[in-house]
């Protein structure tokens, strides 16, 4: 029976004899089961082999019953007194970087110890780690070798891992009991698998950039106000001539009007809801990955061409700092369900908007969704430009379909990007 993951590491004196009681593994309860048949079959038959056989297995059985059993009472006090601790936790995904663990006891008296040990039991120390679309990363290792060491393993796919308890686990090596004591952790996330920055970025031209008013605005001037010139991410969205953009197609701000601010401000949302429809679990969570990656890269672009830029994402808040940073906050977003109720974070009416997206099947009846629910509640003159991004020609049909709902409303540029299609005409 495993520990209660609430209890506190001094209560491990307390455990009770029924916390001490091996558990039997599949195959355990199999081999009980044909030890109990060979008795029975050797007792009705007189058979003596199938007695023998009974009393072989029988004899194996209690040998890993009552090892497990007598090194769980053993170490019962010390299993509660080791912990395993994440060095490295932010780490970026699909490279050959590693994750860094050290080993040690809380009560650290300078001396190394070493689990008393019987033929035929492992002890380990297991780590159970989960995002919260259901990436899983499981480690084990012996508590002896790695002892005030470390040791490192790969972080294969992006995400926030959590994880509520390790576990000191005693077990026989056939795998007919086992037993594991929990060692509860804080909740936090112990490691951030962060996006990788693609190779080849997507190529998008925002038409919003926010604005970020002068302390003494300056105006150009010109004799004639009815003058007219393009539209610079950074203007404000209000100056803009709407008569003109809706015979022209082309944004264009009046000359006279407030140059440009010095520093124009962008928030990327990535919006990880999926159809069920379109995407599997595992295809939703690639299709996360990839809006991911590629708002790390937006971000990092437009950082450098001195733009000041928030990252965002369903269900959390608005982060801002160095491209580090950003792409530490990125590894927190997970593939939610299209009914998910969590909200894409309010952006301010200073700040342009550039919404990531993936495709899905229905967009017109898709207004209980986190995309439409942000869409409406955002100012009235805000620009936002959308982009539906996907990989995969059979995505085509319903990206185009979102996009045309999109484009009827005001103030909203959707766009849709298949990225092989991108990269490999």
């Amino acid at each position: 029976m495993e520990l209660n993951r609430s209890d506190p590491p001094d209560t491990a004196a307390g455990i009770s004899l029924n916390d001490l009681i091996p558990i039997p593994r599949t195959l355990g309860a199999f081999v009980l089961i044909i030890t109990v048949l060979a008795f029975t079959a050797g007792g009705i038959r007189n058979e003596l082999v199938l007695i023998l056989m009974g009393a072989v297995f029988l004899a194996v059985l209690g040998y890993c019953f009552g090892t497990v059993f007598l090194l769980s009472c053993i170490h019962r006090k010390r299993a509660r007194s080791i912990s395993a601790r994440i060095l490295t936790k932010q780490v970026s995904a699909g490279y050959n970087e590693e994750c860094t663990v050290t080993f040690d006891e809380l009560q650290n008296t300078g001396k190394k110890k070493r689990f008393l040990r019987l033929p035929g039991i492992l002890i380990r120390y297991e780590m159970h780690l989960s995002t919260r679309d259901g990436r899983r990363l499981y480690h084990l290792f012996d508590p002896d070798y790695f002892q005030n060491s470390t040791l490192g393993f790969a972080v294969p796919e992006r995400g926030a891992y959590y994880t509520g308890y390790d576990e000191f686990a005693i077990f026989d090596i056939p795998g007919f009991f086992r037993l594991a004591f929990r060692i509860p952790q804080d909740g936090s996330p112990r490691i951030l698998a962060t996006p990788k920055v693609p190779e080849k970025t997507v190529p998008v031209t925002i038409r919003s950039g926010g604005t970020v008013q002068r302390s003494e605005p300056r105006f150009l001037r010109t004799d004639n106000l009815t003058d007219h010139r393009p539209y610079i991410p950074g203007d404000d969205p209000r100056r803009i001539n709407w008569k003109l953009y809706g015979h022209l197609g082309d944004l264009f701000v009046r000359e006279g009007e407030p140059e440009p601010p010095p520093h124009s401000r962008l928030l990327i949302l990535v919006d990880t809801q999926t159809d069920p429809s379109l995407y599997s679990g595992e295809a939703g969570r690639r299709g996360v990955d990839l809006l991911c990656e590629n708002a790390l890269a937006l971000a990092i672009e437009y950082m450098e061409r001195g733009m000041d830029i928030g990252i965002g994402y369903t269900g959390g808040g608005i982060r801002r700092g160095t491209p580090v940073e950003l792409a530490a906050a990125l590894a927190y977003p997970a593939a939610l369900p299209l009914s998910a109720q969590e909200e894409l974070p309010c952006s301010p009416e200073d700040q342009g908007i550039l919404l990531l997206a993936l495709p899905r099947s229905v967009a017109e009846t898709a207004e209980t969704a986190a995309l439409d629910r942000f869409l409406m509640k955002r100012g009235p003159h805000q620009i936002a430009d959308l982009i539906f991004l996907y990989e995969g020609d059979r995505f085509d049909t319903a990206a185009e379909a979102c996009a045309g709902v999109y484009r009827q409303k005001n103030g909203i540029y959707p766009r849709c990007i298949n990225m092989p299609a991108l990269f490999n005409p």
